[in-house]
């Protein structure tokens, strides 16, 4: 599942068609494109803005490759856009939108992986074939309005998470849970297996799931015949708040954790929508044994 951020360029100029069928447009850089719905009047995108989009890709055949509503918390994608990339490519097809529209742009697959997905055409796919991008923009936004909105809603997103982390603290405590602060995170740690301690550097095998305070996982795999393995401590093994909580556990040991939005996932994670903001995670661990 592509979990991205995709950074477009918008060719202004572009809103008239060169060609056009009964069924199709083009650009002037040869992007096929089909209207689904078309508002009459309103904002066209310019280079530097936010486009808040819902977006599916999807092959000729019909198989997804990627959907936001599948993929981001809100179903939402954050799209900003940049400078012209090629010609014929997805920028020139968002010069032609307005708020309201739903389109779906026809780009072939070889130019969608290396020009926004950066990433090789997968070995199913014939570089070739149409790509099929559908999407509907919801909202555009300057940059100065993007920041002024994310500005707001960080400062109440802040207070919102220090209640809801103090919500879940106290409804651990009445179940009996002595919870421990270390190092950021809270930690409920049931008795060790063992005395082996977990340190930095060390391999370690891990099942967990991890959850939102609302109950909706992200993460799980508990129902896997393997456990995931992390070297503790290394750059990208894990977020800070699960490295924080195995450096304080033993091996063949459970525990519960809430770690803070800042010692969760990237803020590109964030801004792209594919977590919500401001918002605690909630892990269960269990280590195995050495």
């Amino acid at each position: 599942m592509y979990r991205i951020l995709i950074v477009l360029g918008v060719v202004l100029g572009l809103h008239a068609c060169d060609n056009q069928t009964p069924d199709y447009y083009y650009t002037k850089g040869g992007l096929k494109y089909e209207y689904h719905d078309i508002v009459e009047d309103g904002e066209t995108p310019a280079v530097g803005d936010y486009l808040t989009v819902y977006i599916k890709y999807k092959t000729s055949d019909g198989r997804v490759i990627y959907d936001s509503e599948k993929s981001t918390y809100n179903g939402k994608q954050i799209i900003h856009l940049g400078k012209p990339s090629i010609d014929g490519g997805i920028e020139e097809g968002f010069a032609q939108l307005m708020e309201g529209d739903s389109v779906t742009f026809y780009i072939e697959a070889q130019k969608l992986y290396k020009h926004y997905l950066l990433d090789k055409v997968p070995s199913e796919i014939d570089p070739e074939e149409e790509v099929l991008i559908t999407l509907r923009l919801l909202k555009i936004e300057t940059p100065k309005e993007y920041e002024l909105r994310i500005s707001k809603e960080e400062e109440q997103c802040d207070l919102n998470e220090f209640m809801l982390i103090d919500s879940i603290i106290k409804a651990w405590e009445l179940h009996g849970d002595v919870i421990e602060e270390i190092g950021g995170i809270y930690m409920v740690k049931e008795k060790p297996q063992s005395l082996d301690t977990i340190k930095y550097g060390q391999n370690v095998s891990v099942y967990y799931k991890g959850y939102y305070p609302n109950g909706k996982v992200f993460y799980s795999n508990l129902k896997s015949d393997f456990p995931d393995d992390f070297k503790v401590g290394v750059e990208g093994q894990t977020i800070e708040g699960m490295k924080v909580a195995l450096l304080h556990m033993n091996y063949d040991q459970k525990a519960r954790i809430i770690v803070p939005s800042y010692m969760g996932f990237s803020d590109e994670a964030v801004k792209s929508g594919q977590v919500p903001p401001c918002t605690p995670l909630i892990f269960e661990l269990s280590v195995e044994g050495e």
